[in-house]
Protein backbone atom coordinates (compact mmCIF):
# COMPACT_ATOMS: atom_id res chain seq x y z
CA UNK A 1 0.00 0.00 0.00
CA UNK A 2 1.58 3.03 -0.66
CA UNK A 3 1.86 6.12 1.54
CA UNK A 4 -0.39 9.11 0.74
CA UNK A 5 2.19 12.17 -0.81
CA UNK A 6 1.97 15.18 0.91
CA UNK A 7 -0.03 18.11 0.01
CA UNK A 8 1.64 21.49 0.63
CA UNK A 9 -1.31 23.90 2.23
CA UNK A 10 -0.39 27.71 2.22
CA UNK A 11 -1.53 29.41 5.36
CA UNK A 12 -4.11 32.05 4.59
CA UNK A 13 -2.58 35.29 3.31
CA UNK A 14 -4.28 37.55 5.92
CA UNK A 15 -2.09 35.34 8.50
CA UNK A 16 1.66 35.42 5.83
CA UNK A 17 0.81 39.38 5.32
CA UNK A 18 0.07 40.08 9.41
CA UNK A 19 3.99 40.55 10.42
CA UNK A 20 4.50 43.07 8.01
CA UNK A 21 1.30 44.66 8.29
CA UNK A 22 0.86 44.80 12.23
CA UNK A 23 4.73 46.43 12.18
CA UNK A 24 3.95 48.91 9.66
CA UNK A 25 0.64 50.24 11.87
CA UNK A 26 1.91 50.50 14.98
CA UNK A 27 5.13 52.96 13.60
CA UNK A 28 2.39 54.72 11.97
CA UNK A 29 0.29 54.97 14.72
CA UNK A 30 3.30 56.35 16.97
CA UNK A 31 4.20 58.69 14.99
CA UNK A 32 1.04 59.80 13.71
CA UNK A 33 0.47 63.09 16.27
CA UNK A 34 4.17 63.87 15.95
CA UNK A 35 5.22 67.45 14.34
CA UNK A 36 1.80 68.42 13.16
CA UNK A 37 -0.69 68.50 9.76
CA UNK A 38 0.92 68.42 6.39
CA UNK A 39 -0.29 71.39 3.81
CA UNK A 40 -2.56 69.56 1.99
CA UNK A 41 -4.32 68.34 5.58
CA UNK A 42 -4.74 71.57 6.98
CA UNK A 43 -6.10 72.67 3.33
CA UNK A 44 -8.87 69.45 3.43
CA UNK A 45 -9.98 70.33 7.29
CA UNK A 46 -11.10 73.64 5.72
CA UNK A 47 -13.37 72.04 3.10
CA UNK A 48 -17.19 71.23 3.48
CA UNK A 49 -18.20 68.31 2.04
CA UNK A 50 -18.53 68.98 -1.68
CA UNK A 51 -19.61 66.65 -5.01
CA UNK A 52 -16.44 68.36 -6.50
CA UNK A 53 -13.62 70.93 -6.11
CA UNK A 54 -11.83 73.14 -8.88
CA UNK A 55 -8.66 70.81 -7.72
CA UNK A 56 -9.65 67.29 -6.99
CA UNK A 57 -12.62 64.71 -6.40
CA UNK A 58 -13.99 64.73 -3.09
CA UNK A 59 -13.13 61.46 -1.50
CA UNK A 60 -10.28 62.42 0.42
CA UNK A 61 -12.13 65.65 1.88
CA UNK A 62 -15.32 63.90 2.33
CA UNK A 63 -13.24 61.23 5.04
CA UNK A 64 -11.14 64.04 6.33
CA UNK A 65 -14.80 65.80 6.79
CA UNK A 66 -16.45 63.04 8.57
CA UNK A 67 -13.29 62.32 10.92
CA UNK A 68 -13.68 66.05 12.26
CA UNK A 69 -16.49 65.66 13.29
CA UNK A 70 -15.00 62.75 15.81
CA UNK A 71 -12.04 64.48 16.76
CA UNK A 72 -9.52 67.05 15.62
CA UNK A 73 -6.75 64.61 16.81
CA UNK A 74 -4.24 64.65 14.37
CA UNK A 75 -3.96 60.70 14.76
CA UNK A 76 -7.89 60.53 14.17
CA UNK A 77 -6.83 62.06 11.06
CA UNK A 78 -4.56 60.27 9.82
CA UNK A 79 -5.97 56.95 11.03
CA UNK A 80 -7.07 56.25 6.73
CA UNK A 81 -3.64 56.79 5.82
CA UNK A 82 -2.17 54.06 7.93
CA UNK A 83 -5.08 51.58 6.79
CA UNK A 84 -4.14 52.68 3.40
CA UNK A 85 -0.67 51.64 4.10
CA UNK A 86 -1.52 48.78 6.11
CA UNK A 87 -3.78 47.35 3.63
CA UNK A 88 -0.88 48.03 0.76
CA UNK A 89 1.26 45.76 2.41
CA UNK A 90 -1.44 42.58 2.04
CA UNK A 91 -1.29 44.06 -1.08
CA UNK A 92 1.64 43.13 -1.44
CA UNK A 93 1.65 39.86 -0.26
CA UNK A 94 -0.67 39.15 -3.29
CA UNK A 95 1.26 39.60 -5.63
CA UNK A 96 4.07 36.92 -5.21
CA UNK A 97 1.45 34.48 -4.33
CA UNK A 98 -0.64 35.08 -7.56
CA UNK A 99 2.63 34.02 -9.08
CA UNK A 100 3.02 30.84 -6.82
CA UNK A 101 5.43 32.10 -4.37
CA UNK A 102 6.46 30.49 -1.39
CA UNK A 103 4.54 31.87 2.23
CA UNK A 104 8.35 33.36 2.86
CA UNK A 105 8.67 35.04 -0.24
CA UNK A 106 5.41 36.38 0.10
CA UNK A 107 5.75 38.44 3.15
CA UNK A 108 9.53 39.46 2.00
CA UNK A 109 6.94 41.52 -0.28
CA UNK A 110 5.48 42.84 2.11
CA UNK A 111 8.07 44.20 4.69
CA UNK A 112 10.19 45.49 1.85
CA UNK A 113 6.55 47.50 0.43
CA UNK A 114 5.67 48.29 4.05
CA UNK A 115 8.88 49.84 5.19
CA UNK A 116 10.04 51.68 2.02
CA UNK A 117 10.39 55.52 1.24
CA UNK A 118 7.00 56.53 -0.85
CA UNK A 119 4.18 54.02 1.44
CA UNK A 120 5.67 55.16 4.83
CA UNK A 121 5.38 58.58 3.58
CA UNK A 122 1.32 58.68 2.11
CA UNK A 123 0.98 56.07 5.35
CA UNK A 124 1.88 59.16 7.43
CA UNK A 125 0.16 61.89 5.50
CA UNK A 126 -3.73 61.27 4.87
CA UNK A 127 -3.51 63.60 0.93
CA UNK A 128 -5.31 62.01 -1.54
CA UNK A 129 -2.17 60.08 -3.00
CA UNK A 130 -2.60 57.45 0.03
CA UNK A 131 -5.43 56.17 -1.47
CA UNK A 132 -4.72 56.98 -4.77
CA UNK A 133 -1.75 54.33 -4.05
CA UNK A 134 -3.31 51.41 -2.40
CA UNK A 135 -5.96 51.87 -5.86
CA UNK A 136 -3.14 51.71 -8.56
CA UNK A 137 -1.73 48.55 -6.56
CA UNK A 138 -4.89 46.87 -6.27
CA UNK A 139 -5.85 47.83 -10.24
CA UNK A 140 -2.55 46.47 -11.15
CA UNK A 141 -2.60 43.36 -9.06
CA UNK A 142 -6.19 42.97 -10.70
CA UNK A 143 -4.66 42.55 -13.85
CA UNK A 144 -1.98 40.45 -12.94
CA UNK A 145 -4.87 38.21 -11.73
CA UNK A 146 -6.28 38.10 -15.07
CA UNK A 147 -3.53 37.18 -16.84
CA UNK A 148 -2.96 34.36 -15.01
CA UNK A 149 -6.32 33.35 -15.39
CA UNK A 150 -8.20 33.98 -12.34
CA UNK A 151 -12.08 34.80 -13.76
CA UNK A 152 -13.24 38.27 -13.57
CA UNK A 153 -10.05 40.05 -12.83
CA UNK A 154 -10.21 42.82 -15.21
CA UNK A 155 -13.60 43.70 -14.13
CA UNK A 156 -12.25 44.20 -10.80
CA UNK A 157 -9.74 46.02 -11.90
CA UNK A 158 -12.51 48.78 -14.13
CA UNK A 159 -14.36 48.94 -10.85
CA UNK A 160 -11.70 49.96 -8.43
CA UNK A 161 -10.38 52.46 -11.22
CA UNK A 162 -14.08 53.64 -11.48
CA UNK A 163 -14.49 53.90 -7.78
CA UNK A 164 -11.03 55.46 -7.28
CA UNK A 165 -11.82 58.45 -9.72
CA UNK A 166 -13.48 59.64 -6.96
CA UNK A 167 -10.42 60.46 -5.19
CA UNK A 168 -7.76 60.88 -7.92
CA UNK A 169 -8.26 61.14 -11.39
CA UNK A 170 -4.86 60.17 -12.20
CA UNK A 171 -6.18 56.32 -11.77
CA UNK A 172 -7.02 56.96 -16.09
CA UNK A 173 -3.46 57.36 -16.87
CA UNK A 174 -3.29 53.99 -14.87
CA UNK A 175 -5.67 52.45 -16.88
CA UNK A 176 -4.66 53.74 -20.09
CA UNK A 177 -0.97 52.58 -19.67
CA UNK A 178 -2.48 49.32 -18.58
CA UNK A 179 -4.15 48.91 -22.01
CA UNK A 180 -0.84 49.38 -23.86
CA UNK A 181 0.82 47.43 -21.51
CA UNK A 182 -2.21 44.48 -22.21
CA UNK A 183 -1.54 45.36 -25.62
CA UNK A 184 1.41 45.30 -25.86
CA UNK A 185 2.53 41.76 -23.61
CA UNK A 186 -0.92 40.04 -23.03
CA UNK A 187 -3.69 40.92 -26.09
CA UNK A 188 -5.80 37.98 -25.30
CA UNK A 189 -6.90 39.15 -22.15
CA UNK A 190 -8.19 42.28 -23.25
CA UNK A 191 -10.46 40.23 -26.16
CA UNK A 192 -13.03 38.62 -23.05
CA UNK A 193 -15.99 39.54 -21.81
CA UNK A 194 -14.64 40.57 -18.47
CA UNK A 195 -12.46 43.35 -20.53
CA UNK A 196 -15.43 44.79 -21.71
CA UNK A 197 -17.29 44.76 -18.44
CA UNK A 198 -14.43 46.15 -17.18
CA UNK A 199 -14.12 48.73 -19.13
CA UNK A 200 -17.62 49.55 -18.79
CA UNK A 201 -17.67 49.05 -14.90
CA UNK A 202 -14.38 52.07 -15.26
CA UNK A 203 -16.63 54.64 -17.29
CA UNK A 204 -19.91 54.13 -15.53
CA UNK A 205 -18.04 54.70 -12.00
CA UNK A 206 -15.55 57.32 -12.91
CA UNK A 207 -17.73 59.47 -15.63
CA UNK A 208 -19.39 61.66 -12.79
CA UNK A 209 -16.14 63.10 -11.88
CA UNK A 210 -14.99 63.35 -15.29
CA UNK A 211 -17.81 65.10 -16.16
CA UNK A 212 -17.77 67.27 -13.96
CA UNK A 213 -14.46 68.55 -14.79
CA UNK A 214 -15.32 68.82 -18.45
CA UNK A 215 -18.86 70.90 -17.27
CA UNK A 216 -16.52 73.04 -15.51
CA UNK A 217 -13.72 74.09 -17.82
CA UNK A 218 -11.29 70.94 -16.85
CA UNK A 219 -10.20 73.51 -14.16
CA UNK A 220 -7.48 70.74 -12.75
CA UNK A 221 -5.43 71.35 -15.83
CA UNK A 222 -4.68 74.53 -14.57
CA UNK A 223 -3.76 73.50 -11.34
CA UNK A 224 -1.45 70.76 -12.94
CA UNK A 225 0.39 73.37 -15.45
CA UNK A 226 0.76 75.74 -12.01
CA UNK A 227 2.81 73.05 -11.01
CA UNK A 228 4.99 72.69 -14.02
CA UNK A 229 5.34 76.02 -14.82
CA UNK A 230 7.16 75.73 -10.79
CA UNK A 231 9.01 72.55 -11.01
CA UNK A 232 8.66 70.95 -14.23
CA UNK A 233 12.08 71.16 -15.47
CA UNK A 234 13.28 69.88 -11.79
CA UNK A 235 10.89 66.77 -11.73
CA UNK A 236 12.48 66.18 -15.45
CA UNK A 237 15.84 66.36 -14.53
CA UNK A 238 15.50 64.50 -11.16
CA UNK A 239 12.76 62.04 -12.22
CA UNK A 240 14.71 58.65 -11.99
CA UNK A 241 16.84 59.71 -9.26
CA UNK A 242 13.45 60.34 -7.11
CA UNK A 243 12.23 57.07 -8.50
CA UNK A 244 15.02 55.22 -7.13
CA UNK A 245 14.67 56.72 -4.08
CA UNK A 246 10.58 56.43 -3.16
CA UNK A 247 11.69 52.73 -3.91
CA UNK A 248 14.85 52.19 -2.16
CA UNK A 249 18.17 52.37 -3.62
CA UNK A 250 19.25 48.79 -1.99
CA UNK A 251 15.60 47.33 -3.57
CA UNK A 252 16.62 48.52 -6.94
CA UNK A 253 18.02 45.02 -8.57
CA UNK A 254 14.47 43.91 -7.11
CA UNK A 255 12.03 46.08 -8.49
CA UNK A 256 14.28 46.66 -11.96
CA UNK A 257 14.06 42.66 -11.74
CA UNK A 258 10.61 42.67 -11.46
CA UNK A 259 10.26 45.00 -15.12
CA UNK A 260 12.82 43.43 -17.22
CA UNK A 261 12.36 39.47 -15.90
CA UNK A 262 8.92 38.67 -16.79
CA UNK A 263 9.57 40.73 -20.37
CA UNK A 264 12.14 38.39 -21.77
CA UNK A 265 9.88 34.98 -21.08
CA UNK A 266 6.10 34.44 -21.13
CA UNK A 267 5.83 35.80 -17.94
CA UNK A 268 1.91 36.81 -16.68
CA UNK A 269 3.62 40.23 -15.53
CA UNK A 270 5.05 40.86 -18.69
CA UNK A 271 2.92 43.49 -19.28
CA UNK A 272 4.39 45.61 -16.23
CA UNK A 273 7.18 46.89 -18.06
CA UNK A 274 5.20 48.54 -20.71
CA UNK A 275 2.89 50.12 -18.43
CA UNK A 276 6.20 51.61 -16.53
CA UNK A 277 7.33 52.44 -19.69
CA UNK A 278 3.77 54.73 -20.69
CA UNK A 279 3.78 56.11 -16.95
CA UNK A 280 7.53 56.99 -17.27
CA UNK A 281 6.95 59.16 -20.35
CA UNK A 282 3.66 60.97 -19.65
CA UNK A 283 5.33 62.07 -16.40
CA UNK A 284 8.19 63.43 -18.54
CA UNK A 285 5.42 64.92 -20.57
CA UNK A 286 3.31 66.60 -17.61
CA UNK A 287 6.17 66.96 -14.98
CA UNK A 288 3.87 67.86 -11.79
CA UNK A 289 4.95 65.60 -9.49
CA UNK A 290 7.47 63.47 -10.15
CA UNK A 291 6.04 60.46 -7.86
CA UNK A 292 3.29 59.09 -10.08
CA UNK A 293 5.29 56.20 -11.90
CA UNK A 294 5.61 54.71 -8.22
CA UNK A 295 2.31 53.02 -8.16
CA UNK A 296 3.96 51.27 -10.94
CA UNK A 297 7.13 50.22 -9.59
CA UNK A 298 6.06 49.16 -6.48
CA UNK A 299 3.91 46.20 -8.04
CA UNK A 300 7.05 45.38 -9.75
CA UNK A 301 9.12 45.60 -6.82
CA UNK A 302 6.66 43.04 -5.07
CA UNK A 303 6.92 40.75 -8.21
CA UNK A 304 10.73 41.03 -8.11
CA UNK A 305 11.26 38.99 -5.32
CA UNK A 306 9.80 36.13 -7.39
CA UNK A 307 12.18 36.56 -10.66
CA UNK A 308 15.54 34.36 -10.77
CA UNK A 309 17.64 36.48 -10.80
CA UNK A 310 16.85 37.90 -7.07
CA UNK A 311 16.50 34.39 -6.17
CA UNK A 312 20.31 33.64 -7.61
CA UNK A 313 21.86 36.27 -6.32
CA UNK A 314 20.84 36.72 -2.76
CA UNK A 315 20.04 34.56 0.22
CA UNK A 316 17.19 34.58 2.51
CA UNK A 317 18.97 35.99 4.84
CA UNK A 318 20.67 38.47 2.44
CA UNK A 319 17.39 39.49 1.24
CA UNK A 320 16.06 40.15 5.01
CA UNK A 321 19.00 42.52 6.14
CA UNK A 322 18.59 44.28 2.76
CA UNK A 323 14.72 44.98 3.87
CA UNK A 324 15.75 45.74 7.01
CA UNK A 325 18.08 47.86 6.88
CA UNK A 326 16.37 49.47 3.93
CA UNK A 327 13.44 50.20 6.63
CA UNK A 328 15.46 51.42 8.88
CA UNK A 329 16.41 54.48 6.46
CA UNK A 330 13.30 54.62 5.19
CA UNK A 331 11.84 55.72 8.77
CA UNK A 332 14.45 57.77 9.36
CA UNK A 333 14.17 60.16 6.32
CA UNK A 334 10.23 59.98 5.88
CA UNK A 335 8.65 59.72 9.36
CA UNK A 336 8.78 61.99 12.35
CA UNK A 337 11.68 60.27 14.44
CA UNK A 338 14.04 62.99 15.43
CA UNK A 339 13.09 66.30 17.36
CA UNK A 340 11.59 68.94 15.55
CA UNK A 341 14.73 71.03 15.44
CA UNK A 342 17.86 71.78 14.01
CA UNK A 343 19.70 70.42 12.53
CA UNK A 344 17.63 67.70 12.03
CA UNK A 345 14.58 69.01 10.16
CA UNK A 346 16.81 71.57 7.68
CA UNK A 347 18.77 67.99 6.63
CA UNK A 348 15.86 65.86 6.65
CA UNK A 349 13.88 68.09 4.28
CA UNK A 350 16.22 68.75 1.73
CA UNK A 351 15.92 65.01 1.04
CA UNK A 352 12.17 64.65 2.05
CA UNK A 353 10.29 67.69 1.75
CA UNK A 354 7.05 66.62 3.13
CA UNK A 355 9.29 67.21 6.69
CA UNK A 356 9.19 70.81 6.65
CA UNK A 357 5.48 71.02 5.85
CA UNK A 358 4.95 69.55 8.84
CA UNK A 359 6.30 72.74 10.95
CA UNK A 360 5.52 75.86 12.50
CA UNK A 361 1.61 75.93 11.55
CA UNK A 362 0.52 77.25 14.78
CA UNK A 363 3.20 79.99 14.91
CA UNK A 364 2.17 81.22 11.36
CA UNK A 365 -1.67 81.06 12.50
CA UNK A 366 -0.74 82.58 16.22
CA UNK A 367 0.68 85.88 14.49
CA UNK A 368 -1.88 86.47 11.78
CA UNK A 369 -4.40 85.81 14.62
CA UNK A 370 -2.52 88.77 16.87
CA UNK A 371 -2.42 91.38 13.83
CA UNK A 372 -6.35 90.58 12.85
CA UNK A 373 -8.27 93.83 14.31
CA UNK A 374 -11.69 93.03 15.60
CA UNK A 375 -14.25 92.83 13.22
CA UNK A 376 -11.75 92.15 10.30
CA UNK A 377 -11.49 89.36 7.72
CA UNK A 378 -8.54 87.48 6.56
CA UNK A 379 -7.67 87.22 3.06
CA UNK A 380 -4.75 84.48 2.52
CA UNK A 381 -3.87 83.89 -0.51
CA UNK A 382 -2.13 80.33 0.40
CA UNK A 383 -4.85 77.87 1.22
CA UNK A 384 -1.98 75.78 4.08
CA UNK A 385 -1.95 79.50 5.41
CA UNK A 386 -5.92 79.64 5.35
CA UNK A 387 -6.30 76.04 6.77
CA UNK A 388 -3.28 76.68 9.45
CA UNK A 389 -5.73 79.90 10.94
CA UNK A 390 -8.85 77.75 10.41
CA UNK A 391 -7.31 74.96 12.62
CA UNK A 392 -5.37 76.92 15.57
CA UNK A 393 -7.55 80.30 15.27
CA UNK A 394 -10.43 81.08 17.70
CA UNK A 395 -13.46 80.96 16.64
CA UNK A 396 -13.84 84.23 15.62
CA UNK A 397 -10.58 83.40 13.61
CA UNK A 398 -11.93 80.81 11.91
CA UNK A 399 -15.27 82.73 11.08
CA UNK A 400 -13.39 85.36 9.37
CA UNK A 401 -10.67 83.40 7.29
CA UNK A 402 -11.03 83.41 3.42
CA UNK A 403 -8.90 82.31 0.99
CA UNK A 404 -8.83 82.34 -3.38
CA UNK A 405 -7.11 79.54 -3.60
CA UNK A 406 -8.30 76.50 -5.68
CA UNK A 407 -11.77 75.17 -3.74
CA UNK A 408 -11.23 77.56 -0.97
CA UNK A 409 -12.67 80.68 -3.24
CA UNK A 410 -16.37 79.30 -3.43
CA UNK A 411 -16.26 79.31 0.59
CA UNK A 412 -15.80 83.66 -0.08
CA UNK A 413 -16.13 86.02 -0.19
CA UNK A 414 -15.90 88.47 2.49
CA UNK A 415 -18.55 90.58 4.29
CA UNK A 416 -16.12 92.79 6.02
CA UNK A 417 -14.77 96.04 5.03
CA UNK A 418 -12.03 96.00 6.70
CA UNK A 419 -9.53 93.20 5.70
CA UNK A 420 -5.78 92.15 6.71
CA UNK A 421 -3.93 90.47 3.17
CA UNK A 422 -1.98 87.63 3.51
CA UNK A 423 0.40 86.82 0.89
CA UNK A 424 2.33 88.16 -2.34
CA UNK A 425 -1.04 87.53 -4.37
CA UNK A 426 -3.56 88.82 -2.11
CA UNK A 427 -1.52 92.04 -1.53
CA UNK A 428 -1.33 92.60 -5.20
CA UNK A 429 -4.76 93.40 -4.85
CA UNK A 430 -4.30 96.19 -2.98
CA UNK A 431 -5.19 98.77 -5.58
CA UNK A 432 -8.82 97.51 -5.05
CA UNK A 433 -8.71 99.84 -1.30
CA UNK A 434 -9.43 102.94 -0.74
CA UNK A 435 -6.05 102.26 1.83
CA UNK A 436 -4.01 99.80 2.72
CA UNK A 437 -1.08 100.01 5.27
CA UNK A 438 1.56 97.68 6.19
CA UNK A 439 1.48 95.22 8.54
CA UNK A 440 4.72 93.82 8.23
CA UNK A 441 5.66 89.98 7.27
CA UNK A 442 5.66 86.69 8.36
CA UNK A 443 8.42 85.35 10.36
CA UNK A 444 9.05 81.53 9.18
CA UNK A 445 11.42 79.73 10.84
CA UNK A 446 14.45 78.06 9.26
CA UNK A 447 12.77 75.73 7.30
CA UNK A 448 9.71 76.78 5.30
CA UNK A 449 7.85 75.70 2.22
CA UNK A 450 8.86 78.03 -0.97
CA UNK A 451 6.08 80.00 -1.20
CA UNK A 452 6.28 80.87 2.72
CA UNK A 453 9.47 82.43 2.56
CA UNK A 454 8.44 85.73 2.34
CA UNK A 455 4.69 86.22 3.20
CA UNK A 456 3.96 90.36 3.07
CA UNK A 457 0.71 91.25 4.90
CA UNK A 458 -1.90 94.21 4.71
CA UNK A 459 -4.13 96.28 6.91
CA UNK A 460 -6.59 97.59 4.09
CA UNK A 461 -10.32 99.41 4.19
CA UNK A 462 -12.89 100.69 1.95
CA UNK A 463 -13.43 98.25 -0.87
CA UNK A 464 -13.51 100.34 -4.44
CA UNK A 465 -16.81 98.09 -5.22
CA UNK A 466 -18.92 95.03 -3.21
CA UNK A 467 -16.92 92.64 -2.41
CA UNK A 468 -18.70 89.56 -4.78
CA UNK A 469 -17.59 91.60 -7.75
CA UNK A 470 -14.20 92.13 -6.29
CA UNK A 471 -13.72 88.41 -5.10
CA UNK A 472 -12.72 87.23 -8.85
CA UNK A 473 -9.46 89.14 -8.41
CA UNK A 474 -8.54 86.79 -5.80
CA UNK A 475 -9.41 83.75 -7.67
CA UNK A 476 -6.01 81.05 -7.79
CA UNK A 477 -5.51 78.13 -9.07
CA UNK A 478 -2.34 75.97 -8.22
CA UNK A 479 -1.31 72.96 -7.07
Amino acid sequence: MRSAVPVRVDPSPLRVAAPPMLAVALVLLVVAPRYGPHWDELYFGMLPPRWWYEDQPPLTVWITWALGRVSDDLWVQRLPAVAAAVAGAFVATLYPRTLGASPRVQRLAGWAHAFTVYPLIMGHLFTTSSLDLLAWQVVVLCVLRATTGHPHGLFWAGTVAGVACWNKLLVVVLAAALLVGLLVARRGVLLTRDALHGSLALVVLGAPQVLLQLVHGIPMTQVSSGLVDQQGDLVRLLLLPALALFLGPPLLLVWVGGLLGPWRSDHPARFLLPTAVVVVLWTLAHPSQPYYPVGVLLPALAVGWVTSGVARRWSPRRSSLVVAANGVVACLLCLPLLPPSEPWLSTLSRVDPTIRDQVGWPGYAEQISSLRAPGEDVVVDTYALAGAVHRYGTPEDRAAVYSGHNALWDLGPPTSDRVLLVGEDAVQQRDAFAGCRSAGSLQTGPVVHPELAHVPLLHCTGPVTDWPTLWPRFRRLTG
